[in-house]
């Protein structure tokens, strides 16, 4: 333990002494905390080396002026702020060798006329969480996943955010969620309200498990108001309900906005009305592939 703290308080001071790697001392920090955490071979590594990089990223949310610095040139961190500028993510996962993840998110709210910049930190408990769909979650609570669209809506003349995300479930299959975000007047996030509306269910979340082999389109086209995504099936009827066998199709539902909800439409065409051209997300960013 000693000789890992030794290394790592000299890379520490190494990669301060190079200015042409980033702007100011928090880039710097970042971007080599996390590095680390990547590049590291035990999950006992990783996990220090990530929380070493939470402690920087909590003391860059409290420097003047962060939620105007981008930290988007960082490798291996989302930094994904919301359309209408209220708020921004920052987001890592750490891999481990058991072929599951730990998620690392904060949120940090815009600032105001009378009021500085405030922040949220979200404590992943995917793990442990019980039919996710149905449950409503807090910052203590959260369903940890990696965020790469949001997406504003109103709601009840309230706006509210529907997010979509990736989840690296297990060493057989992923996950792929459809989130609900909205704030409390304490300015807390809440995640889970049910505006996902099926033909059986409202829902609170939408949670897609799927082969570790397999990509899942889940996609937001902001001309139709629609999140279109490939319906899932196993391979073969006989492994029904084992999703790591399950594989999109060629078939093509949505959840469709209108008046405050999401109706589920199944066959869509993913194609767009204009041009008729397939989809793509018009976004810079993009869904992880696996």
């Amino acid at each position: 333990m000693y000789t890992s703290k030794l290394f790592l308080f000299f890379s520490f001071l190494c990669w301060f002494a190079i200015p042409s790697i980033a702007q100011t001392p928090f880039d710097s920090a970042i971007f080599q905390y996390r590095n680390l955490s990547v590049q590291a071979q035990r999950d006992s590594e990783r996990l220090v080396y990530s929380d070493s990089l939470r402690m920087v990223v909590k003391s860059f949310l409290d420097s003047e002026d962060s939620f105007s610095t981008p930290l988007n040139k960082v490798p291996y961190l989302g930094d994904l702020y919301s359309p209408d500028n209220k708020f921004r993510f920052i987001t890592w996962n750490i891999s481990l060798k058991d072929g599951t993840y730990n998620y690392i998110c904060f949120i940090q709210l815009a600032p105001t006329k009378n009021k500085a910049s405030i922040w949220h930190e979200l404590i992943d408990h995917h793990k442990t969480i019980k039919r996710p769909e149905s449950r409503s979650l807090r910052k203590d609570m959260w369903y940890g996943s990696l965020y790469y669209s949001i997406i504003p809506f109103k709601k009840d003349k309230e706006t509210y955010y529907v997010l979509l995300g990736w989840e690296g479930n297990n060493k057989y299959s992923n996950k792929k969620i459809i989130e609900c975000l909205y704030f409390n007047n304490k300015q807390e996030p809440l995640f889970g309200k049910t505006v996902f509306n099926s033909s059986r269910l409202n829902k609170r979340r939408v949670v897609f498990e799927y082969s570790k082999e397999a990509y899942l389109m889940l996609r937001y086209n902001k001309d139709s108001k629609q999140i279109i995504f490939n319906r899932l099936a196993p391979t073969i009827k006989e492994l029904e309900g084992l999703y790591s066998f399950y594989q999109p199709t060629m078939a093509f539902d949505a959840y469709q906005y209108k008046k405050g909800e999401w109706i589920l439409l199944e066959n869509v065409n993913p194609r767009n009305k204009k041009n008729n051209k397939e989809f793509h997300n018009p976004s810079d960013l993009k869904a992880p592939k696996n």
